[in-house]
C-alpha cells in the first residue's frame, strides 16, 4: 500500500512540478504578463513539496538504514522549493521560480534511479541523519542562493545595455536578489559547517577514503572557502552586486562538482 501511493506521489509531484515550470517560463517569456501565473505556479510547486513528504518520511522511519543518495536528492529538491516559496513574496522574486522549478523536477526524477546507500558504520543513527541534512539543506540553500546570483548578472546586464522592457515589472529588482542571495548564503554556511565538521570526524573513524571521497572532500571545502570569503568581504569590504554574485556562483559551482562526484562514486562515504 505505502509504495503503491510513493508511486502515485512521486508522479503527482513530477506533473505539478512540470505544470510549476511550465507557468514560470510563459510569464516570462510572453510579451504581456499572464494575471495570476506566478499564484498558480507558486502553487504547483507547492504541490510537487507536498508529495516529496510521503517517501521521505518512509525513508527517515527506517532507523536501522543509512540515509540514500535518493533520500537526499529528494531532500535537496523539496528544500530549494520550500526555501524559494518562502522567500517569493517577500522578495518579490517570483521570476526565479522558472530555475527551481526545474531544478527541483530534475532531483526528483534523477533521484529515482538512485538507491545506493552510504557504508554501513556504527554511528547513530540521529547524528547520521544531522550530518546528511545539514549537508544536502546547505546545497539546497546554496543552489537557491546560485540562482539568485545568475539573475542579479542577468538583470544588470539587461539594465547596462537598456533593452527593451519586455520583462519590465517580472524580473526581481538587483536589490532584492542581491538580498535574497545574502540571506541564503547566511542560512547555509553554518548547515555547511557542520556538514564538513561531521563529515571530517566520520571519515576519520572510517579510515582510509577512496580518491571520489578525497576529491569530494576537496570540492566542499573549496565551498567553504569561497562563501566564508564572499560573506567576510560583504561584511568588512562592502563587496555587494556583482562581485558579491560572481563569488557565490564559484562556491555553487564546487557544491555541483561535489554532488556529481556523489552520484557518480555511488555515494561511497559520507
Amino acid at each position: 500500500m505505502i509504495a503503491t501511493l510513493i508511486v502515485v506521489a512521486f508522479y503527482v509531484g513530477v506533473v505539478a512540478y512540470s505544470a510549476a515550470a511550465t507557468l514560470f517560463f510563459v510569464e516570462l517569456a510572453r510579451p504581456e504578463r499572464t494575471p495570476g501565473a506566478p499564484r498558480w505556479a507558486a502553487r504547483a510547486l507547492a504541490v510537487g513539496v507536498a508529495m516529496e513528504l510521503l517517501p521521505i518520511a518512509v525513508d527517515l522511519s527506517d532507523a536501522s538504514e543509512v540515509p540514500s543518495i535518493k533520500f537526499a536528492l529528494m531532500l535537496c529538491s523539496m528544500s530549494i522549493a520550500v526555501g524559494y516559496l518562502v522567500l517569493r513574496v517577500r522578495m518579490r522574486i517570483d521570476a526565479i521560480g522558472v530555475v527551481v522549478a526545474p531544478l527541483s523536477l530534475a532531483l526528483l526524477v534523477g533521484a529515482q534511479f538512485l538507491t545506493a546507500r552510504g557504508p554501513a558504520t556504527d554511528f547513530p543513527h540521529t547524528l547520521l541523519l544531522m550530518h546528511v541534512a545539514a549537508n544536502v539543506l546547505g546545497v539546497g540553500f546554496f543552489l537557491l542562493a546560485g540562482a539568485a546570483g545568475g539573475f542579479y548578472l542577468f538583470q544588470e546586464r539587461r539594465l547596462k545595455a537598456k533593452r527593451a522592457p519586455s520583462m519590465q515589472g517580472r524580473l526581481p529588482p538587483l536589490e532584492a536578489l542581491d538580498m535574497t542571495e545574502h540571506r541564503l548564503l547566511l542560512a547555509g554556511f553554518p548547515l555547511l559547517t557542520f556538514g564538513i565538521v561531521s563529515g571530517a570526524v566520520f571519515a576519520a573513524r572510517l579510515g582510509s577514503m577512496t580518491s571520489a571521497g578525497l576529491a569530494r572532500s576537496a570540492f566542499a571545502y573549496a565551498t567553504w572557502l569561497l562563501v566564508a570569503g564572499v560573506l567576510i568581504l560583504r561584511a568588512v569590504a562592502g563587496w555587494r552586486g556583482r562581485r558579491s554574485a560572481y563569488g557565490t556562483l564559484a562556491g555553487v559551482v564546487c557544491v555541483v562538482l561535489v554532488v556529481g562526484i556523489y552520484v557518480v562514486a555511488g555515494g561511497g562515504g559520507l
